[in-house]
């Protein structure tokens, strides 16, 4: 859901489209380079060994993805507990520097006089909202969010983006199936490209050019490569 504020736009769960994007990029792009260069060294013997390798590298690698960004998540949150806690504690201890480190910050955003000193009595009243002013004015901290569901996002992120790449090495019609992957590949990588300017701020068109560039330089070397090993390997 889009948050207003006046005419500027905000975008809540910006995590959650981080860990999306993260996820269905790596699963498209790695799943389908990977079945370019298969692709290129077994055509000629059908499609069942690009399927099964596909089918391989996108369980191995969203079950990967998906505990990676858990490990992250859950080590970052732990982080940020932490300094929650620590800010709490002075707070307790040290009442007087850490109000002063209210005034600070807010003389540094132009609050002055009477105003400033009614701003820092404002926020100091309330303990939850000192050490949540503090943390993100001082140490640039977020409230973290949930470590399992960021996890499952890019797990079933990283499904989609490989299965894009994968399902049309089943319709077995050689060279034309390796050739359907790469167009709907390079399309989605266009359309992720330029959807993630949402968060980004970036010119879709360029976002989109560049995520599209960023899968002929990966395709051109897969397929090469997968070429040079069918000529070097002894055929059967």
């Amino acid at each position: 859901m889009n948050e207003f504020v006046g005419n500027e736009e905000h975008i809540e769960g910006g995590g959650k489209i981080r860990s999306f994007i993260l996820g269905f990029n790596d699963g498209l792009i790695s799943v389908f380079t990977l079945l370019v260069g298969v692709a290129a060294a077994t055509l000629n013997e059908g499609n069942y060994t690009v399927i099964l390798t596909g089918v391989a590298a996108m369980v191995s690698g969203a079950i990967s993805m998906g505990l990676g960004e858990y490990i992250s998540s859950k080590s970052e949150a732990k982080y940020i507990k932490n300094e929650l806690e620590r800010e709490r504690a002075e707070i307790k201890l040290f009442p007087d520097e850490e109000k002063d480190e209210v005034r600070q910050i807010m003389k540094k955003w132009g609050f002055k006089g009477e105003l400033l000193e009614k701003s820092v009595d404002q926020i100091v009243a309330d303990e939850g909202a000192w050490v949540d002013f503090l943390n993100k004015s001082e140490l640039g901290l977020e409230e973290p969010g949930s470590p399992a569901i960021g996890a499952l996002v890019t797990f079933l992120s990283f499904i989609m983006g490989s299965v894009i790449s994968l399902f049309p090495y089943f319709i077995d019609l050689g060279i034309v199936s390796l050739i359907l992957s790469s167009v709907i590949s390079f399309t989605m990588l266009f359309v992720v490209g330029a959807a993630k300017v949402k968060i980004t701020g970036e010119s879709p068109w360029k976002s989109g050019i560049e995520m599209v560039i960023v899968g002929i330089i990966a395709f051109i070397a897969s397929y090469g490569i997968g070429l040079w090993v069918d000529m070097i390997l002894p055929s059967n």
